[in-house]
């Protein structure tokens, strides 16, 4: 078969690797070998011709000066970021010879590999490293960042990650964004609520936040964070009070429900306005409303489920499309992303089998904390897809960590990152348009091929390419290690499941994208049949008894809050979370001259009303600080927050910031009710205006 090869001249079908449901489809136009143009593929149904403004300026961002071209290592201070330009070879080498040390010492699971999602792609994301890792019999990393307490909430009460697919929406009659950013995260969902707004659907955003889209909605709700499940209970208060259930699905595929009646009894909207600051009126039109417009859609985004009670509250919103009977038709349902909706498994490719010891894994969220502890010991770190000292939490702990004069910190990166200053060896990565890659989306059910677009630059190399030569230095001649990316490709592609019936690698490459071989839009459940083990979505959860928990949904208060902890509430009583900005995607792009131009600064909004009672105003530079640490920012005084809560978008780079760090120095790292989940949302902070630095 005909591998495409990078075209001197030409359109190349690409794919956007970021960690975004849309996993959009590109024409990629190369002009004299470069990359010069990117662009929707208007014959995908969902990307339709356009990309989102975060990837438009992608040639300039391939070709930045700011890119690692060449393997470097430290000749300064962990730090400093002072590095002198070394070969391959002598990368690999040194890189070879530590570890081989650090075994005989140590044992293998003194290694630790830390990876997030700079590329979702099956190879250079999922595979290419797992292999190697197991290989080397590492410590394996615990993925909990970002879904991982909905996710299990949600299995408590649906038994599987199935969800509504969201291009259903057309179909709704009502849609609710909750707890997602959609117009800046999620924009090719926009068609398809455009759609269904056309035909009479109504539109409610509940978010703490004030997010872009919320002044189209026609019911815009605004809970104090981590209040959400609240909310969903006093939803169902009224609508068991008022007879606004489904009784014929209740009855026939929910599983106890008059445990559920009794506990919603606990949650008047009376009680309700109390914990969640939305006047009783408004909790009733919403319940109203979602009981009497069918089929309803719920997207949930991540937000919500980055609290301590962050399963909880997944579990209890998914209870919702059962109570009301929504499910079973399109457009009806409730929505959570995650990678795990995806029918396809392709876990037993990770190399599982190549281990020789037993497999053990750490908790990302907490690796300021495993850095900093004799056990279990960690004496070098490997980053690779990802910027821990921009993106996780409690960053103090995380910096004494990097900063170990007997850590041996590799970092595998497109640019020069707060993470790459704290590294002893810096190797080149390529971008999406210099590799092979196949991607399945958690959004569209489908799987497309990246293909490579122009030559690496410099001496940039793919995460696969770079662990085959690891992999070489360290003895390993396993024939996964021989693979390149398109055997990598065939290899997933020849997996014998009904998905993936009339999807070849032939296609992929004339046609980019394959719809998975699933009705469209997809509609589970439409057999009454649930994975639970009583076959039943469950109110009532045998499984969580059995495992100590409340086995009926619940709202429980934040461990950091007004609460739990009224006496930290009184030092610190603002509520301080994190979103995504919108022209950035986690730390991505914050390097960007357009992007910054796009964005501004990083900045705290405030409501007028704390603003005043603390002597701010618009433009100040403020202080926002806790236990944990603090970081300096830029007042920006708006209304889109309620008083006791205040936002920063966006996780830019320390050096943007003018006290040169950012706003995870005050994040905690303690973890989710469920999963060890990541809960950086909980987070108490005071602030103050700054006269000067």
């Amino acid at each position: 078969m005909q591998r495409a090869e990078p075209p001197h001249d030409g359109i190349v079908l690409s794919v956007c690797s970021h960690d975004c449901p849309d996993t959009c489809s590109i024409l990629s136009h190369v002009k004299g070998g470069r990359l010069v143009k990117v662009e929707g593929n208007p014959e995908h149904p969902v990307t339709r011709g356009f990309l989102c403004p975060k990837v438009r300026h992608y040639p300039e961002r391939v070709y930045s000066t700011d890119r690692v071209l060449y393997p470097m290592k430290r000749v300064g201070p962990k730090g400093m970021g002072r590095f002198q330009r070394i070969s391959w070879d002598e990368a690999v080498e040194t890189i070879a010879s530590h570890w081989k040390a650090i075994i005989n010492r140590e044992g293998p699971t003194a290694i630790l590999p830390y990876y997030g999602s700079g590329t979702l792609g099956m190879v250079h994301g999922k595979l290419a490293g797992k292999r190697f890792f197991n290989r080397l019999g590492t410590l394996q990393l615990d993925r909990t960042i970002c879904t991982k307490a909905g996710r299990i909430g949600y299995l408590y009460t649906m038994g599987t990650s199935e969800g509504a697919d969201p291009r259903g929406i057309p179909h709704s009659k009502l849609v609710i964004a909750w707890g997602t950013n959609t117009f800046s995260t999620n924009v090719h969902q926009l068609p398809f609520l455009r759609e269904a707004k056309k035909k009479g659907a109504l539109y409610v955003v509940v978010n703490p936040f004030k997010v872009k889209g919320a002044e189209v909605a026609d019911l815009f709700l605004q809970p104090k964070p981590g209040s959400d499940a609240a909310l969903a209970l006093g939803m169902m208060y009224v609508i068991i009070k008022e007879g606004l259930f489904d009784t014929d699905f209740v009855s026939n595929h929910t599983f106890g429900f008059e445990k559920l009646q009794k506990r919603v009894e606990e949650y008047t909207p009376d009680k309700v306005e109390k914990i969640t600051g939305i006047e009783v009126e408004r909790i009733t039109e919403f319940a109203r409303l979602y009981a009497r417009r069918k089929p309803s859609f719920i997207y949930v985004g991540s937000g919500c489920q980055h609290h301590t009670n962050g399963g909880m509250t997944l579990r209890t919103l998914s209870c919702l499309p059962a109570l009301v009977g929504t499910w079973g038709r399109p457009g009806g349902g409730i929505f959570f992303p995650t990678s795990t909706i995806f029918p396809v498994n392709w876990d037993y490719l990770e190399g599982e089998n190549l281990r020789h010891n037993a497999p053990a894994s750490l908790n990302m969220n907490r690796l300021g904390e495993i850095l900093t502890n004799s056990k279990p010991g960690i004496k070098s770190l490997y980053v690779f897809n990802a910027n821990p000292l921009a993106v996780l939490f409690n960053q103090n702990k995380l910096l004494a960590g990097l900063l170990r004069k007997d850590l041996f910190t590799v970092v595998h990166e497109l640019f020069f990152t707060d993470t790459t200053h704290y590294a002893d060896i810096v190797l080149p990565a390529t971008t999406q348009f210099e590799q092979v890659d196949l991607h399945a989306s958690y959004y569209h059910l489908s799987l497309q091929l990246n293909q490579q677009s122009i030559e690496p630059l410099g001496e940039c190399k793919s995460n696969l390419e770079t662990f085959q030569l690891l992999a070489r230095a360290m003895g390993f001649y396993e024939p996964c290690f021989k693979q390149d990316s398109w055997g990598v490709i065939e290899e997933m592609l020849s997996v014998n499941h009904p998905a993936l019936k009339g999807i070849t690698l032939e296609r992929l490459i004339k046609e980019g994208h394959a719809l998975l071989n699933m009705e469209i839009p997809y509609v589970p459940f439409k057999d009454g049949r649930f994975s639970t083990s009583s076959g039943k979505i469950e109110f009532y959860s045998k499984k969580m008894e059995a495992e100590g928990l409340d086995p009926l949904p619940a709202y429980i208060p934040l461990e950091e809050g007004e609460e739990a902890t009224p006496g930290l509430y009184e030092r610190y009583p603002l509520y301080f979370l994190t979103p995504s900005g919108h022209s950035l995607l986690n730390s991505n792009f914050v390097n960007d001259p357009w992007h910054q131009n796009s964005d501004g600064r990083p900045t705290v909004i405030i409501n007028p009303e704390e603003a005043e009672s603390r002597g701010i105003k618009d433009g100040d530079l403020v202080r926002v600080f806790n236990n944990r640490g603090s970081c300096i920012l830029w007042a920006s005084v708006e209304d889109k927050v309620r008083p006791g809560v205040v936002v920063s978008m966006g996780q830019w780079w320390n050096h943007h910031y003018p006290g040169g760090k950012n706003a995870n120095f005050t994040t905690p790292d303690f973890l989710a009710d469920m999963g060890g989940g990541s809960a950086f949302n909980t987070n108490l902070v005071q602030i103050e205006k700054v006269d000067q630095l």
